[in-house]
């Protein structure tokens, strides 16, 4: 009795009121909604976790996609820096860099003073 009067309150259960005689059936139904109802919580918290697996999933197959299209950004990439570091490295394709530098900020700054 002892160990039922302790552990009625984790299921929702109010204290017994009086310590005489119990009837074992009415335990028995008690024991049984005490029971359905923690398979109900059960059932609850599962469809939380399959939820949260689906979810989790998903935002996998979104970063895979995402980290095979920067493998590609990233090889385009440092192609385009290996073939400027070529143009730098000659004395007169650095002139011509600097100065599509100065046309287009020249172009930018006449955007600017005209808008």
């Amino acid at each position: 009795m002892m160990l039922r009067d302790r552990r009625g309150p984790l299921f929702g259960a109010p204290a017994p009121q009086n310590h005489g005689k119990v009837d074992p059936e009415s335990l028995e139904r008690e024991n049984d909604q005490n029971i359905a109802a923690l398979g109900e919580r059960v059932g609850f918290l599962r469809n939380i976790t399959s939820g949260i697996h689906g979810e989790t999933e998903s935002h996998h197959a979104v970063l895979d996609r995402m980290a095979m299209g920067m493998g590609s950004v990233g090889l385009g990439l440092g192609g385009a820096v290996g073939k400027f570091n070529k143009v730098m490295d000659d004395p007169q394709g650095r002139r011509t860099v600097y100065i599509a530098i100065g046309i287009t900020a020249a172009l930018f700054l006449l955007y600017i003073w005209w808008r």
